[in-house]
């Protein structure tokens, strides 16, 4: 069923002008009001981040809850009220604009109220059935916000402010009848894997007055995920999107649209990939192959790509949403790749896309001609996956990767698991919830045959 919010009385009575006013008139008085009514789950403490986040003393507005959000033995819950005016200008500037703005709302996070949060549009390819584009990625669609891939912020619009330790949680969107399983289990066997991952939960979702939804939750990376990440100190870099890897220059301005420094912001600077990329842009393969141990911890980017290639993920540093995080260890001055957005990982869509456009599941060799036309490239991960000198670490990583996941079938045993956590909702029945966990053991099994 259609749920399409509708319009309330606030908005049929009230000018737009007070309308876009509203939350400078009245703020004031509800942080008054509200604060009555929440001291007990609020705390105010002071902070003082290590060189792994920043060196900046100050007040951090700590929501404790109710229960720890990614304890997977619990239930949890995602509630968010929306003003329709503030709904309407996120699709309109997503739409017109290609914005992805962010807007108020309030939010019951397992049963904690939390006033004012921030939420946007999230994600790329996630979003293409928005502006109208025959790709299948998600079901997503404006007349039902449940569908939304949102990013859930709840610093934007109360600075300082964190839930159990995290500022941001990036809700994924999904297929009718799916459970975004095969991304839950990715993250969850590159955990296993001893590999740097993200924390995941499943969750009760819904909008307003909305049909309950079943959807999965995953912390996005902010300066508590680089704190959490317990390696030393160091810096943390997430790629955008857009993100070229190459080398423009000494300016870190000319890199705004590549890279977002996520800690140490204000300590340190981009300097560090920049002489990364200087390095890459006249490097030749033999300087890469006698050089590169002096920039990247080799067995951890070893284990990265084979990572990628027995996930069938396509979509990693080099695919079309340039998705990967950077660790600078400011002590041994070496970067570690990280895995980030598992979306498309363990998919007949990644099987699909890798190749068509020239995957080489079995390691070694370039990457064809065609396929750089429709994604790019990434030019550490092409001097990598093209040196003879490295061939051995990825085979090596590539076995006990397979070892660990598939020939002791610990795939199997994590969907098993998955069939006692995701959450029978409205729009998710038990028998498609048992259905879609079959599919993906299917997936498994053909997988491994390839």
């Amino acid at each position: 069923m259609t749920n399409i919010i509708k319009r309330s009385l606030w908005n049929r009575l009230l000018p737009v002008s007070i309308r876009h006013n509203a939350r400078l008139i009245f703020g004031s008085v509800f942080v008054l009001v509200v604060t009555g009514f929440i001291v007990g789950t609020f705390q105010i403490r002071p902070v003082v981040f290590t060189t792994g986040g920043t060196l900046v003393t100050g007040t951090v507005e700590y929501i404790e809850g109710s229960v720890d959000f990614f304890d997977q033995s619990q239930p949890h819950s995602i509630s968010l009220t929306v003003n329709d005016f503030q709904y309407q200008k996120m699709q309109d500037d997503y739409l017109s604009f290609r914005e992805k703005s962010w807007i108020v709302a309030d939010a019951i996070i397992d049963g904690t109220f939390i006033p004012s949060v921030g939420i946007r549009l999230k994600g790329n390819s996630t979003l293409f059935p928005l502006a109208g584009l025959p790709i299948p990625t998600s079901n997503a669609t404006f007349s039902i916000p449940t569908t939304l891939p949102l990013l859930l912020s709840f610093a934007e619009f109360s600075e300082g402010r964190e839930y159990q330790g995290h500022t941001e949680l990036a809700i994924r969107s999904t297929f009718t009848g799916s459970t975004n399983a095969q991304e839950a289990l990715a993250l969850q066997l590159v955990a296993d894997s001893g590999q740097i991952s993200q924390q995941y939960s499943y969750v009760t979702f819904q909008v307003n007055d909305s049909h309950s939804a079943t959807r999965l939750v995953v912390e996005n990376p902010d300066q508590g995920y680089a704190v959490s990440l317990d390696q030393g100190e160091g810096i943390l870099y997430k790629s955008r999107s857009s993100n070229a890897f190459i080398y423009y220059g000494e300016d870190p301005i000319d890199y705004e649209e590549d890279f977002v420094q996520i800690s140490a912001v204000g300590v340190r600077d981009l300097s560090p990939v920049i002489g990364l990329l200087r390095w890459l842009d006249t490097v030749t393969q033999e300087e890469f192959d006698a050089e590169l141990g002096d920039w990247v911890d080799i067995p951890s980017f070893a284990k990265y790509i084979a990572t990628h290639r027995l996930l069938v993920n396509f979509d990693d540093m080099s695919g079309p949403g340039h998705n990967f995080l950077l660790w600078y260890d400011i002590e041994d001055e070496k970067f570690t790749v990280i895995s980030w957005d598992l979306n498309l990982a363990l998919s007949e869509i990644g099987i699909g896309f890798g190749l068509n456009f020239g995957f080489d599941d079995k390691g070694g060799g370039t990457m064809s001609e065609e396929r750089r036309l429709e994604f790019g490239e990434n030019s550490l991960k092409e001097y990598f996956i093209a040196s003879e000198v490295f061939a051995v670490e990825i085979a090596k990583a590539r076995a006990e990767l397979n070892e660990l996941w598939f020939e002791n079938e610990r795939t199997i045993e994590i969907i098993n698991e998955f069939a006692e956590i995701v959450p029978v909702t409205d729009t998710l029945s038990a028998e498609e919830i048992e259905a879609d966990l079959a599919m993906l053991e299917e997936f498994i099994v053909k997988r491994q045959a390839l």
